[in-house]
């Protein structure tokens, strides 16, 4: 699949008021840690040129992605304190494939691997 049909294929899984492409976005209610950990993410997707969504809603579902690499279809999902039932029920509802990253560890690229 070309590039941009693979980033078009991805913004169509979003709701459309929530397609805020290449921007970071946070919560006052996330940790720094994990704050920190999405910014790191998406630098790294910058500096590899890829297309990325943070805080993006999919549709119909109204779940949440941290970040999404719209350039591979892989949701970069920092966690914190999220509880393993949560992540099992992400893993089965997301519609693209879940990497599991723990926020309080130092950023390298391997852990986006």
């Amino acid at each position: 699949m070309r590039k941009q049909e693979q980033r078009n294929r991805v913004s169509r899984l979003l709701r459309t008021s929530n397609r805020n492409r290449n921007a970071f976005r946070w919560s006052t209610s996330e940790t720094k840690a994990h704050i920190d950990m999405k910014f790191s993410i998406c630098k790294a997707l910058k500096d590899w040129g890829h297309e990325f969504y943070t805080e993006a809603i999919f549709e119909p579902s109204g779940l949440r992605a941290d970040v999404i690499d719209a350039d591979e279809g892989i949701i970069y999902e920092v966690v914190n304190t999220e509880g393993v039932g949560s992540l099992a029920r992400k893993q089965l509802q997301y519609p693209l494939e879940i990497r599991i990253i723990n926020a309080n560890q130092k950023f390298t690229e391997d852990l986006m691997l």
